[in-house]
Order: C-alpha cells, then sequence, then structure tokens
C-alpha cells in the first residue's frame, strides 16, 4: 500500500475527521496517569515543587494529545515525512528532551541553577506553554497561507523551548535554549520553507496557481517523483 504523500498537519487542512482509536486512548491515558503519579512522587519531596509539577504535566499531556492525533512534534507536517532534515530533526530531538531532564534535575538536585522568584517565572513558563499550544492550533487555521503556517508553528516551537526554561526556572536552560534551541529551530524552519517554496514553484510550472487542499497528495506524489533518481542506462 503507498504511503500518503502529506504528514498529518495535511490531514487537518482537508478537514477529515479521525476515526476514534480506542486502543490509542487507552495507552495515552495510562501514560498520562503514571506520569502524573510518577513526577508527583518525584517532585514532592523537594521545595518550590507545585507549579513545576503542574507545568509537566500540561507538557505530557498536550505531547499525549499530539500523539494520539498522530502529529508531528516539532515539525509543522506542510511537507512529506521524507523531505525533512533527518539530522536537524535528531539534533532537535536531543535539544528538547534533554531540556526536559535538566529541568527536573534542576527542582530536584540542582537549586543552585534556579532563577528564584518562585512561583512567579514558573507561572510566566506555565502561560507561555500555554501560548506555545495555541500558536500552533493557529498555524492549522486555513484563513493562513502555507508559508504562515509554518511561521506560526515555528514561533509555537519557539515558545514551547522557552517556556520548558521558565517553567522549572532553570537559569542553565535559558543560557542552552538561546545558543542550542532556537539555532535548531532556525534550521528547521529555513529548511521547510525551502523545500515548500520549492513545491510551490513546482506547482506553479504545472499551469496551477490556487492549489486546492485535496489536491495536495496528488502533486506532492507528483513532486516527489521528479526527485527519484533514474536508473542508468546500460
Amino acid at each position: 500500500m503507498k504511503k500518503p504523500a502529506t504528514a498529518s498537519l495535511t490531514t487537518i487542512m482537508e478537514g477529515k475527521t479521525m476515526k476514534i482509536n480506542w486502543k490509542r486512548i487507552a495507552w495515552v491515558v495510562f501514560v498520562v496517569l503514571y506520569a502524573g503519579l510518577f513526577f508527583y512522587n518525584c517532585f514532592k519531596p523537594f521545595n518550590n515543587w507545585f507549579i513545576p509539577y503542574v507545568f509537566t504535566m500540561i507538557l505530557v499531556v498536550w505531547m499525549a494529545y499530539e500523539y494520539y492525533n498522530k502529529n508531528l512534534f516539532f515539525q509543522s507536517g506542510l511537507i512529506p515525512d521524507s523531505l525533512y532534515f533527518w539530522l536537524s530533526r535528531a539534533l532537535f530531538a536531543l535539544f528538547f528532551y534533554s531540556s526536559f531532564v535538566i529541568g527536573i534535575a534542576t527542582v530536584i538536585w540542582w537549586p543552585k541553577n534556579q532563577i528564584g522568584f518562585y512561583p512567579f517565572v514558573n507561572i510566566i513558563g506555565v502561560l507561555v506553554l500555554i501560548l506555545s499550544v495555541y500558536l500552533r492550533q493557529m498555524a492549522f487555521r486555513k484563513k493562513l497561507s502555507n508559508i504562515r503556517r509554518i511561521w506560526h508553528f515555528y514561533l509555537s516551537i519557539c515558545a514551547l523551548i522557552f517556556s520548558i526554561a521558565l517553567g522549572y526556572g532553570s537559569l542553565f536552560l535559558v543560557a542552552y535554549v538561546l545558543i542550542i534551541g532556537l539555532p535548531l529551530t532556525y534550521w528547521n524552519y529555513i529548511h521547510e520553507v525551502k523545500v515548500f517554496s520549492n513545491f510551490s514553484d513546482y506547482v506553479k510550472k504545472q499551469g496551477v496557481e490556487n492549489l486546492k487542499q485535496a489536491d495536495y497528495r496528488k502533486y506532492w506524489d507528483k513532486y516527489l517523483a521528479t526527485r527519484e533518481k533514474k536508473p542508468k542506462q546500460k
């Protein structure tokens, strides 16, 4: 069976409803409940733990929701999975999950790394996390052009990684985001814009000015076919 060319965001763009996957729901509910109990026991013995715990659970629930919908965590999904650059994706994933671990370690083992001003800084982190989720949903709205969708999506990623630094109140993570996180986000953003712009140019050369959402898959398949290496003639 041929894999669809476009990723999950295109399904949302086309307005298709997803069937309920009860097995996936059961797994998501189990993970969220387990995470809630695990992180409660993890944070509770330490000072200034409650807001970081709330932040952690909002983040877990958001990721569980995205997992259930089969959305890409760190890319918009407006281009086929095969056209994303694996190195930039891998490095950003490493950065994100290491930030999560460092944030938790800040509360538990690294109090000298804390920004202070609890709970104000941490509450700002929670609000920025909610903002990132809102910006992500804005990126899925049909009223935006596709390039603007990509821009809104990666803006939500910037908000997300800053929210981790603030939600856990970590001085190290502030520097980590500025030096490592933002350049990696920009790298992924530039790559996705470049690929989508090349695809848009290809579509225009086919004589299509306003591509309907229902036709995206067909034209992505044609575009990918042009990128395939032709077999050498003997």
